[in-house]
């Protein structure tokens, strides 16, 4: 079986790789980014290939992975979406999975979701072979993840957790490890040719109680500093601090983040909240 791990370069497709690895029905591995020198971890190793592959040019993409068997799309369904539907133009029917977000189904405001929204439906229509979509909630598991490693990275320099909103939002974080072995699961179970999967961790917690396990996780004191709307908005206006963060998604702050998709059937995350914590924690 010839399986492609597209973006195997980042802590997702390196998490997957690993699995694969030590499977014991065996795969010939193609592992594509569009920075050859990303993999340079894994020249030399028996039974993988490596190519370069840049999904910006979808034509050229589906010629390299024409192929392959099952392909694992790593990048966001928005950048992998349109080289999935020109294999099928090819007549690839090879297992695809790809990577949407839980916050479509949640945030309806924000134009990156009707994005992904708009790309789930049209690849959900694709015929030729089985296909599944996975929309994981918050990702972590790693110093250099935007989500929970940040927030760890920022503890540790600035000896603060600011908070935004009231911080009872309820968060459902999945590790990169579960995400990996749910994406493993989906090609070795799915029977159905369309399959929509949500991906959670293990536990349900509020933003403040993920906070505390940080602080509880990160040598030192930290002071968790709670940080209302209307201050974000001023400090953008006058220092132009936080202008990344639209008034949409301060005002989306005490929203519940919950898996929106069912998890398939005979798979669970394992990996608890705190655990992970203290796994990125300790990393140095």
């Amino acid at each position: 079986m010839k399986t492609a791990i597209i973006g195997a370069s980042g802590a997702l497709g390196r998490a997957i790789f690993d699995l694969f690895r030590t499977d014991a029905d065996g795969h010939d591995l193609v592992l594509t980014s569009r920075d050859l020198s990303k993999l340079n971890w894994a020249e030399g190793m028996t039974g993988v290939e490596i190519r370069t592959l840049d999904l910006d040019a979808p034509e050229n993409a589906a010629s390299v992975l024409a192929d392959c068997e099952q392909i694992v799309f790593c990048p966001i369904l928005s950048s992998s979406g349109p080289t999935a539907r020109q294999l099928r133009a090819n007549g690839s029917s090879a297992h695809l999975i790809l990577f949407s977000s839980n916050n479509v189904g949640i945030d309806f405001e924000s134009p990156v979701y009707a994005a992904l929204r708009a790309e789930e439906e049209a690849v959900s229509s694709l015929p030729g072979g089985k296909i599944a979509i996975i929309r994981p909630c918050m990702i972590y598991g790693n110093r250099n993840d935007g989500n929970i490693g940040r927030l760890i990275g920022f503890a540790e320099r600035f000896r603060v957790l600011p908070l935004i909103g009231a911080g009872t939002a309820r968060q459902q974080p999945v590790h990169y490890d579960d995400l990996a072995a749910l994406t493993v699961h989906v090609l070795k179970n799915q029977s159905e040719l369309m399959l929509k999967v949500g991906a959670g961790g293990p536990d349900v917690h509020k933003m403040k109680d993920i906070y505390q396990m940080i602080s509880d996780e990160v040598s030192g004191p930290i002071y968790m500093a709670r940080v209302p709307g209307f201050v974000l908005r001023l400090g953008r206006k006058i220092i132009g601090q936080g202008a990344d963060l639209s008034d949409a998604q301060i005002r989306r702050a005490d929203a519940d983040r919950l898996q929106t998709w069912p998890a398939p059937e005979g798979w669970q995350a394992r990996i608890s909240m705190r655990d992970g914590i203290r796994q990125i924690a300790e990393m140095r």
